[in-house]
């Protein structure tokens, strides 16, 4: 029992180097002035962008998501949220990178695990907010790409949206629907923490 709540903390962790650096980083590719940049810090603590269920997903079937960061959906162009969804997926896929390579460099250390389950999840999420189901990026790059007419209806559909994961997630069809998909992540993260298949 001990060693499981250790492997959840150390979990959590790793979950927090996903979410968390990756609105950072969303914020430095959206391209915000630096006062703005520095007010957004002040904003983005780590606690905001964790979803219990997500964080959960992710520490028992390796995929998973965070809380969906605010968006003024009436206020945003079209353009905004297409290319504000491809930059936190750029983020996510800049993060396996780094931590993959944090993990190399600290593969004897009691670090590694923390490191090597923060670069697969970060790729895992990278590739799961693809999908155009909310609250993942996907959903909303889709919306930016709808015409006008099914705009209101998405977003009403957007409002639940987590309800819809979790029961896709009950059902085991997210999990049968990731399989291959985490195959070939753990592969890929391999290949970039020990440089082999």
């Amino acid at each position: 029992m001990f060693s499981f709540l250790i492997n959840l903390l150390l979990g959590f962790v790793s979950y927090i180097l996903v979410s968390w650096p990756r609105e950072i980083l969303r914020a430095v590719f959206s391209k915000f002035t630096l006062k703005n940049f520095y007010l957004s810090l002040g904003v983005l603590n780590p606690i905001r962008y964790v979803d219990p269920v997500g964080f959960l997903s992710f520490a028992f079937f390796d995929f998973g998501w965070t809380r969906a960061p605010f968006v003024d959906y009436p206020k945003s162009k079209r353009r905004e949220l297409v290319t504000y969804s491809l930059y936190g997926i750029l983020s996510s896929f800049s993060l396996f990178l780094l931590y993959g390579v944090l993990a190399r460099m600290l593969l004897n250390t009691k670090y590694f695990k923390v490191f090597y389950d923060a670069a697969k999840w970060s790729l895992t999420y990278a590739i799961v907010s693809l999908f155009p189901l909310p609250p993942l990026d996907g959903s909303r790059a889709l919306l930016g790409l709808l015409p006008s007419k099914y705009y209101e209806w998405y977003l009403k559909f957007n409002f639940y949206g987590i309800l819809f994961m979790i029961g896709l997630l009950i059902l085991w069809i997210f999990p049968m629907i990731m399989r291959p998909f985490i195959s070939v992540i753990s592969n890929v993260t391999k290949f970039i923490v020990f440089g082999n298949w």
